[in-house]
């Protein structure tokens, strides 16, 4: 019995390389705004002073604004942007005395445990007014709360004595309330599949023995070496599936 030659091939390996990459997006949420609607009777006076301000949550001393809710949980900050109209470019005020000083706006009231009735007082910084136009008002807190009991836009923007609010034609609009949201968390998944196909033809037999090896390399699309492969196929005189035999007769 003699063994013949024979040739096995290894046609069309294809290698597919699946790349999942997993990308957990993490960030701490900008400035979120508190729903919010202005009431008609919110904007007013401070009955001493007769200062302009704006009652944004005021339920105190017979007072019933609750533009916003006293429920609302706020964190770091307050930030309340406005518009103040019918000062012109006025940019101070002269007081009874003759004197004169600045003309500014700031929050005051109470939330959870921070509280300022004055200006620059526990983070509620004074945002200066130059005229009409738009302005944003901070009060940094202290501690956080889950409740708003107080709040209010006050100015040191005065009426004259002989007139009334609606009289004067100055008026201070809130835009929008807002404070820091909580931390939002978001993972995004991506899928990258690479395929090639190579074709390798194997070796021949040597005695009992037949080796096939094929070498198939994948290249990265990114630049990187590839993706290698190696098959080896050893088939010994006893296996049918890859050696055939064949009876020679004399």
């Amino acid at each position: 019995m003699k063994m013949k030659k024979f040739i096995a091939s290894i046609a069309s390996v294809a290698i597919s390389a699946t790349a999942f990459a997993v990308m957990s997006v993490s960030a701490y949420a900008a400035d979120i705004n508190i729903p919010y609607t202005q009431s008609e009777n919110s904007l007013t006076t401070s009955s001493d002073t007769k200062e302009v301000r704006v009652n944004i949550c005021n339920t105190w001393s017979g007072n019933n604004i609750e533009d916003i809710s006293t429920d609302t949980a706020v964190s770091e900050k307050i930030v309340v942007k406005f518009t103040v109209d019918g000062i012109g470019s006025d940019s101070t005020r002269t007081n009874e005395d003759g004197t004169t000083e600045n003309l500014c706006a700031y929050l005051i009231g109470s939330i959870g445990t921070n509280s300022a009735w004055n200006p620059d007082e526990s983070g509620n910084k004074t945002v200066a007014i130059n005229g009409d136009g738009d302005y944003t008002a901070i009060w940094t807190l202290d501690e956080d709360s889950e409740s708003i009991d107080n709040l209010i836009l006050q100015s040191n923007i005065r009426i004259d004595a002989d007139k009334t609010l609606k009289e004067s034609g100055i008026t201070i609009t809130v835009n929008s309330v807002s404070t820091i949201g909580e931390e939002d968390t978001s993972t995004t998944t991506t899928t990258t599949t690479t395929e090639s196909t190579t074709t390798t033809t194997a070796a021949t037999t040597s005695g009992s023995t037949t080796t096939a090896t094929g070498i198939a390399q994948t290249p990265a699309p990114t630049g990187d070496k590839g993706v290698g492969a190696v098959f080896t196929v050893i088939t010994t005189a006893g296996v049918a599936m890859i050696l055939s035999k064949k009876k020679n007769n004399r």
